[in-house]
C-alpha cells in the first residue's frame, strides 16, 4: 500500500511540473531538471539512512550482562522477531529500535533501569520490538510531512499495530505490569526531565554520582508521587525491584555507565573537588 502511495505522490509531481513547464513554454533543459529532482527525490526515500549514533550510548557486552541480554532474546521470541545484534544503554527515558542495512541496535535509555522494575522494562521492550516489526523500513525514511495523507489513510491500520505491539507487551510481562509501564513511561519521560534540571541546578561539589539510583528513591517519596500525580500517574503499584537488576553488579556498573552517559553527575568521594 505504501509503494502505491508513494507511486502516486511521483505521478501527481510529475503532471504538475510538466503541466507547469508546458504553460510556460519552458525548454527540455527543465524537463531534464525535473526528472533529475524527482530522481534525487527517490534516491533520498530508497537509500538506507544514516543511523543517527548518539555519542553518548554506551555498549552492553553480552558476556559481562547476560541477564539484560537474556530478557531481550526472550522477549524478542516472544514477538516473533529476531533478537538485535547489539544493545546500548543511552540518556533518555525510552527504548528505541533502529536497523541499518540488517543491522540492528536496542536503546535503553539507562533511566529506565532506575523507573521501571524487570516485568515492566519487559513489557517496554516487547512493545518497541513488536512495534518495530509492523513499521516498513522503507516508510522509516520517508519524511513526515510526506507520509501525513498516508498515516491518515491508514488511521485505522495503525491502531491495529498499536493493539499489536500492546499485545506482545502483555505476553512478555503480563497484563498488569504491561499496563502500568504503558502508562506510567509517558509520565516518567517528564518526571525524569524535571528531576535532571534540578540535579543540574546544585553545585558540582554538593553533587553525587548516582543520578539514577536517586531518581529510584524519589518516586517513591510524597514528592516523587506527587510529581508523577502532575505527569498524569495519580496511582501505580510496585511490580519488583529496579530493572537495573538485569545488570551485572549494578552497584559497580551503575556508577560506571551513568559516568559515560551524564555530565551533571557529581564528584566520586575520592575525588578532590578543590
Amino acid at each position: 500500500m505504501l509503494a502505491g502511495y508513494l507511486a502516486l505522490l511521483v505521478a501527481i509531481a510529475a503532471g504538475v511540473l510538466t503541466a507547469i513547464t508546458l504553460v510556460f513554454s519552458a525548454t527540455w533543459a527543465a524537463l531534464v531538471v525535473i526528472v533529475v529532482l524527482l530522481w534525487l527525490f527517490l534516491q533520498y526515500v530508497l537509500r538506507p539512512k544514516a543511523k543517527a549514533q548518539a555519542q553518548q550510548d554506551a555498549w552492553i557486552n553480552r558476556k559481562i550482562h547476560p541477564d539484560l541480554w537474556r530478557m531481550v532474546d526472550e522477549v524478542a521470541e516472544v514477538a516473533e522477531t529476531r533478537t538485535p545484534d547489539e544493545i546500548r544503554l543511552g540518556p533518555d527515558m525510552r527504548a528505541t529500535l533502529r536497523e541499518q542495512g540488517g543491522f540492528r541496535c536496542l536503546v535503553v535509555g539507562l533511566p529506565l533501569l532506575g523507573g521501571l522494575s524487570t516485568s515492566e522494562l519487559r513489557a517496554v521492550t516487547g512493545h518497541e520490538l513488536a512495534h518495530f516489526q509492523t513499521v516498513s523500513p522503507l516508510e522509516s525514511r520517508l519524511p513526515r510531512v510526506v507520509l501525513l495523507p498516508y498515516r491518515f489513510i491508514t488511521k485505522s491500520q495503525n491502531r491495529t499495530r498499536n493493539e499489536q505491539a500492546e499485545a506482545v507487551a502483555i505476553s512478555a510481562a503480563g497484563e498488569e505490569a504491561a499496563k502500568s509501564a504503558l502508562m506510567k513511561l509517558p509520565a516518567l519521560v517528564t518526571v525524569w526531565h524535571d528531576f535532571r534540571l534540578s540535579a543540574a541546578r546544585v553545585s558540582y561539589q554538593y553533587r553525587t554520582p548516582d543520578l539514577v539510583q536517586r531518581f529510584n528513591t524519589f518516586l517513591t517519596t510524597p514528592e516523587g508521587t506527587e510529581a508523577l500525580a502532575k505527569a498524569g500517574v495519580p496511582e501505580w503499584t510496585e511490580h519488583g525491584g529496579p530493572a537495573w537488576e538485569l545488570l551485572t553488579e549494578p552497584d559497580k556498573s551503575l556508577p560506571y555507565l551513568q559516568r559515560q552517559l551524564f555530565e551533571e553527575l557529581g564528584p566520586e568521594r575520592t575525588e578532590k573537588t578543590v
